[in-house]
Protein backbone atom coordinates (compact mmCIF):
# COMPACT_ATOMS: atom_id res chain seq x y z
CA UNK A 1 0.00 0.00 0.00
CA UNK A 2 1.10 3.39 -0.73
CA UNK A 3 1.94 5.94 1.68
CA UNK A 4 0.31 9.55 1.68
CA UNK A 5 3.41 11.32 -0.16
CA UNK A 6 3.47 8.62 -2.80
CA UNK A 7 0.02 9.31 -3.31
CA UNK A 8 0.49 12.77 -3.18
CA UNK A 9 3.34 12.56 -5.58
CA UNK A 10 1.18 10.60 -8.08
CA UNK A 11 -1.83 12.71 -8.08
CA UNK A 12 0.45 16.09 -8.66
CA UNK A 13 2.15 14.79 -11.75
CA UNK A 14 2.82 17.67 -14.34
CA UNK A 15 -0.51 16.57 -16.61
CA UNK A 16 -2.56 16.45 -13.40
CA UNK A 17 -1.39 20.37 -12.82
CA UNK A 18 -2.17 20.94 -16.21
CA UNK A 19 -5.61 19.53 -16.89
CA UNK A 20 -6.63 21.19 -13.40
CA UNK A 21 -5.06 24.44 -14.06
CA UNK A 22 -6.78 23.85 -17.82
CA UNK A 23 -10.53 23.22 -16.29
CA UNK A 24 -10.32 26.26 -13.85
CA UNK A 25 -9.46 28.69 -16.57
CA UNK A 26 -11.91 27.68 -19.07
CA UNK A 27 -14.38 27.35 -15.93
CA UNK A 28 -14.03 31.24 -15.16
CA UNK A 29 -13.85 32.55 -18.67
CA UNK A 30 -17.10 30.38 -19.60
CA UNK A 31 -18.78 31.80 -16.27
CA UNK A 32 -17.39 35.42 -16.75
CA UNK A 33 -18.60 35.85 -20.21
CA UNK A 34 -21.79 33.81 -19.99
CA UNK A 35 -21.10 31.35 -22.52
CA UNK A 36 -22.34 28.43 -20.19
CA UNK A 37 -24.59 27.77 -17.15
CA UNK A 38 -22.99 26.38 -14.17
CA UNK A 39 -24.70 23.18 -14.99
CA UNK A 40 -22.84 23.41 -18.52
CA UNK A 41 -19.40 24.29 -17.10
CA UNK A 42 -19.65 21.52 -14.56
CA UNK A 43 -20.77 19.01 -17.54
CA UNK A 44 -18.01 20.02 -19.71
CA UNK A 45 -15.67 19.99 -16.72
CA UNK A 46 -16.94 16.27 -16.50
CA UNK A 47 -16.07 15.47 -20.06
CA UNK A 48 -12.47 17.12 -19.71
CA UNK A 49 -11.97 14.85 -17.08
CA UNK A 50 -13.49 11.69 -18.76
CA UNK A 51 -11.12 13.13 -22.02
CA UNK A 52 -8.07 13.43 -19.78
CA UNK A 53 -8.73 9.72 -17.63
CA UNK A 54 -8.79 7.81 -20.90
CA UNK A 55 -6.51 9.71 -23.56
CA UNK A 56 -4.33 11.71 -21.40
CA UNK A 57 -3.86 15.52 -21.98
CA UNK A 58 -3.46 15.38 -25.53
CA UNK A 59 -6.90 14.39 -25.66
CA UNK A 60 -8.30 16.95 -22.95
CA UNK A 61 -6.37 19.64 -24.95
CA UNK A 62 -7.72 18.95 -28.17
CA UNK A 63 -11.26 19.43 -26.69
CA UNK A 64 -10.59 22.45 -25.19
CA UNK A 65 -8.54 23.40 -28.44
CA UNK A 66 -12.38 22.97 -29.89
CA UNK A 67 -13.74 24.95 -27.81
CA UNK A 68 -11.95 28.20 -28.52
CA UNK A 69 -12.06 27.79 -32.03
CA UNK A 70 -16.22 27.33 -32.15
CA UNK A 71 -16.60 30.31 -29.50
CA UNK A 72 -14.30 32.03 -31.74
CA UNK A 73 -16.01 31.17 -34.89
CA UNK A 74 -19.25 32.07 -33.05
CA UNK A 75 -17.78 35.54 -32.29
CA UNK A 76 -16.19 36.46 -35.53
CA UNK A 77 -19.76 35.57 -37.58
CA UNK A 78 -21.99 37.43 -34.74
CA UNK A 79 -19.91 40.65 -33.88
CA UNK A 80 -22.78 42.81 -32.88
CA UNK A 81 -25.43 40.17 -31.88
CA UNK A 82 -25.01 38.09 -28.50
CA UNK A 83 -25.34 34.03 -28.82
CA UNK A 84 -27.19 32.00 -26.40
CA UNK A 85 -25.12 30.19 -23.72
CA UNK A 86 -24.13 26.97 -25.06
CA UNK A 87 -26.21 23.87 -22.90
CA UNK A 88 -25.51 20.65 -21.94
CA UNK A 89 -27.04 19.22 -25.06
CA UNK A 90 -24.60 21.00 -27.35
CA UNK A 91 -21.57 19.58 -25.55
CA UNK A 92 -23.11 16.17 -25.59
CA UNK A 93 -23.99 15.92 -29.19
CA UNK A 94 -20.21 17.53 -29.95
CA UNK A 95 -17.99 15.72 -27.23
CA UNK A 96 -20.25 11.73 -27.42
CA UNK A 97 -18.72 10.38 -30.33
CA UNK A 98 -15.01 11.34 -29.46
CA UNK A 99 -15.43 10.23 -25.78
CA UNK A 100 -16.74 6.88 -27.29
CA UNK A 101 -13.78 6.76 -29.66
CA UNK A 102 -11.51 7.20 -26.61
CA UNK A 103 -13.20 4.42 -24.67
CA UNK A 104 -12.37 1.95 -27.21
CA UNK A 105 -8.60 3.24 -27.86
CA UNK A 106 -9.61 4.19 -30.90
CA UNK A 107 -7.21 7.37 -31.30
CA UNK A 108 -7.95 8.12 -34.71
CA UNK A 109 -11.92 7.63 -34.58
CA UNK A 110 -11.26 10.37 -31.61
CA UNK A 111 -9.60 13.18 -33.81
CA UNK A 112 -11.94 12.25 -36.30
CA UNK A 113 -14.97 12.98 -34.41
CA UNK A 114 -13.26 15.98 -32.91
CA UNK A 115 -12.61 17.29 -36.72
CA UNK A 116 -16.75 16.42 -37.65
CA UNK A 117 -17.65 18.99 -34.81
CA UNK A 118 -15.07 21.92 -35.31
CA UNK A 119 -15.84 21.65 -39.00
CA UNK A 120 -19.45 21.53 -38.73
CA UNK A 121 -19.76 24.44 -35.98
CA UNK A 122 -17.01 26.75 -37.94
CA UNK A 123 -19.04 25.88 -41.39
CA UNK A 124 -22.44 26.90 -40.04
CA UNK A 125 -20.78 30.09 -38.11
CA UNK A 126 -18.99 31.66 -40.70
CA UNK A 127 -21.24 30.69 -43.49
CA UNK A 128 -23.19 32.96 -42.26
CA UNK A 129 -20.98 35.94 -43.47
CA UNK A 130 -21.67 34.60 -47.29
CA UNK A 131 -22.41 37.24 -49.18
CA UNK A 132 -24.34 34.19 -51.46
CA UNK A 133 -27.44 32.74 -49.92
CA UNK A 134 -27.03 29.31 -49.24
CA UNK A 135 -28.31 26.06 -51.46
CA UNK A 136 -30.23 23.34 -49.60
CA UNK A 137 -27.33 20.56 -50.16
CA UNK A 138 -30.56 17.92 -50.99
CA UNK A 139 -31.71 20.09 -54.13
CA UNK A 140 -29.34 22.86 -54.88
CA UNK A 141 -31.91 25.70 -54.76
CA UNK A 142 -31.46 28.39 -52.90
CA UNK A 143 -32.77 28.75 -49.77
CA UNK A 144 -32.48 31.52 -46.44
CA UNK A 145 -29.63 31.98 -44.29
CA UNK A 146 -30.14 29.36 -41.35
CA UNK A 147 -32.29 27.13 -43.06
CA UNK A 148 -31.38 23.42 -42.05
CA UNK A 149 -29.58 21.61 -44.58
CA UNK A 150 -28.29 24.63 -46.54
CA UNK A 151 -24.66 25.33 -47.30
CA UNK A 152 -22.08 27.61 -48.67
CA UNK A 153 -19.01 27.57 -50.56
CA UNK A 154 -17.61 29.98 -47.69
CA UNK A 155 -19.03 27.70 -45.02
CA UNK A 156 -17.40 24.58 -46.38
CA UNK A 157 -14.18 25.73 -47.25
CA UNK A 158 -14.14 27.35 -43.64
CA UNK A 159 -15.02 23.83 -42.56
CA UNK A 160 -12.35 22.48 -44.47
CA UNK A 161 -9.84 24.70 -43.02
CA UNK A 162 -10.90 24.17 -38.89
CA UNK A 163 -10.61 20.02 -39.71
CA UNK A 164 -7.27 20.40 -40.93
CA UNK A 165 -6.26 22.35 -37.96
CA UNK A 166 -7.49 18.81 -36.12
CA UNK A 167 -5.64 16.77 -38.72
CA UNK A 168 -2.55 19.02 -37.82
CA UNK A 169 -2.76 18.10 -33.94
CA UNK A 170 -2.98 14.79 -34.80
CA UNK A 171 -0.22 14.82 -37.46
CA UNK A 172 2.12 16.54 -35.06
CA UNK A 173 1.25 14.57 -31.54
CA UNK A 174 0.26 10.90 -32.79
CA UNK A 175 1.61 10.25 -35.75
CA UNK A 176 3.55 12.03 -38.81
CA UNK A 177 1.29 10.61 -41.39
CA UNK A 178 0.22 12.02 -44.74
CA UNK A 179 -2.37 9.89 -44.76
CA UNK A 180 -3.47 10.19 -41.46
CA UNK A 181 -3.54 14.42 -42.21
CA UNK A 182 -5.50 13.55 -45.12
CA UNK A 183 -8.18 11.28 -43.31
CA UNK A 184 -8.75 13.85 -40.08
CA UNK A 185 -9.95 16.23 -42.49
CA UNK A 186 -11.61 14.37 -44.66
CA UNK A 187 -13.53 13.24 -41.63
CA UNK A 188 -14.11 16.78 -40.57
CA UNK A 189 -15.49 17.25 -44.12
CA UNK A 190 -17.51 14.23 -44.43
CA UNK A 191 -19.25 15.00 -41.00
CA UNK A 192 -20.45 18.79 -41.68
CA UNK A 193 -21.40 17.63 -44.98
CA UNK A 194 -23.62 14.59 -43.05
CA UNK A 195 -24.86 17.07 -40.98
CA UNK A 196 -26.26 19.28 -43.59
CA UNK A 197 -27.81 16.26 -45.37
CA UNK A 198 -29.47 15.27 -42.31
CA UNK A 199 -30.48 18.68 -41.48
CA UNK A 200 -31.98 18.80 -44.91
CA UNK A 201 -33.67 15.16 -45.33
CA UNK A 202 -34.85 15.10 -41.49
CA UNK A 203 -34.33 17.82 -39.06
CA UNK A 204 -36.69 20.12 -41.62
CA UNK A 205 -39.57 17.58 -41.11
CA UNK A 206 -38.93 17.64 -36.94
CA UNK A 207 -37.75 13.98 -37.33
CA UNK A 208 -34.12 14.45 -35.57
CA UNK A 209 -33.01 18.08 -33.39
CA UNK A 210 -29.73 19.65 -33.50
CA UNK A 211 -28.50 17.59 -30.89
CA UNK A 212 -28.85 14.24 -33.14
CA UNK A 213 -27.51 15.72 -35.53
CA UNK A 214 -24.58 16.78 -34.47
CA UNK A 215 -24.40 13.28 -32.99
CA UNK A 216 -24.28 11.54 -35.78
CA UNK A 217 -21.99 14.00 -37.72
CA UNK A 218 -19.40 13.13 -34.92
CA UNK A 219 -20.20 9.34 -35.32
CA UNK A 220 -19.46 9.76 -39.29
CA UNK A 221 -16.32 11.49 -38.81
CA UNK A 222 -15.21 9.16 -35.89
CA UNK A 223 -16.00 6.41 -39.00
CA UNK A 224 -14.34 8.01 -41.79
CA UNK A 225 -11.10 8.08 -39.67
CA UNK A 226 -11.37 4.61 -38.50
CA UNK A 227 -11.59 3.12 -42.32
CA UNK A 228 -8.05 4.96 -42.92
CA UNK A 229 -6.71 3.60 -39.97
CA UNK A 230 -5.29 0.87 -40.86
CA UNK A 231 -3.12 2.62 -43.40
CA UNK A 232 -1.95 5.40 -41.03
Amino acid sequence: MKGFPAVLETLLTTESIAIFAMLVIFSAFSFGKKLLSVRGIIFADAVGIIAFALGGLLAAGTLLFFYVVAEASTRIARKTAEHGQRTISNIFANSAAAIIALFFGQYAAFFGAVSAALADTVSSEIGMLSRKKPVLITSLKEVEMGTDGGVTVLGIVAGAVAASFIALIFFFTVKQSAVGFVAITLAGLVGTLFDSLLGAVFERKGMLNNTHVNLLAGIAGAMVALAFSGLI
